[in-house]
């Protein structure tokens, strides 16, 4: 690989107890279930995972607990982030949202900032936070001399950088697909600033 261009992968965690509950489960720390593990162990003999230079992560155990089924013991995590957490559902956290179709009206209004969602974190304020984590994350790579990284985070963090990075709009986010245990990968060159070249899902890159 060039000098001057980078990779960054983006993983969504494993199958959790709030994925299974089927609940607002944005920051609390549910854990990533053996059901989730297993699937993860079975990814990791089918598809050979990037072996990145870095690897960061949410602080939360179920992104934790995915590193570990996908790279453990060979790799440790080099970092964990606060801004790689999924949404803050604030009030409504762990509330059940009993259907898919469900979800996705509720998120249907929060994406474009309905007055009936602002009880909860914003998309410009997980945008942001997400961006702050991947720019300090290509700065990471070029100041340790490095060329790939790899961030655990969650499904809707993960939408709203892909958006927030300009690779899809607002009215993508329904259908942008980030499964447990997937995501993207990213590649960027660097000239006068960054430039993303090309955005391929990791399944899609790893065949």
């Amino acid at each position: 690989m060039e000098d001057n261009i980078f990779q960054i992968v983006l993983i969504r965690h494993g199958y959790s107890l709030g994925n299974q509950l089927q609940t607002l489960s944005g920051q609390s720390d549910v854990p990533l279930l053996e059901k989730g593990r297993k699937e993860l162990v079975q990814f990791r003999k089918q598809y050979k995972y990037i072996n990145t230079d870095l690897f960061y992560s949410s602080d939360l155990s179920r992104c934790v607990s995915t590193f570990e089924a996908l790279f453990a013991p060979e790799r440790s995590l080099d970092n964990k982030f606060v801004e790689l957490r999924e949404i803050d559902f604030k009030s409504r956290e762990n509330e059940r949202f009993l259907s898919r179709d469900n979800l996705i009206a509720l998120f249907d209004k929060w994406v474009f900032d309905d007055p009936s969602t602002r009880d909860i974190e914003s998309f410009d304020e997980i945008k942001n936070r997400m961006l702050k984590v991947f720019n300090k994350t290509l700065d990471d790579l070029s100041n340790l001399k490095k060329q790939s990284a790899t961030l655990f985070s969650h499904s809707c963090a993960i939408k709203c950088l892909l958006i927030g990075l300009g690779l899809y709009n607002r009215e993508d986010y329904k259908n942008i697909s980030v499964k447990n245990g997937q995501g993207y990968v990213i590649n960027i060159e660097k000239k006068d600033k960054y430039i993303i070249k090309e955005c391929i899902p990791l399944f899609e890159y790893l065949k």
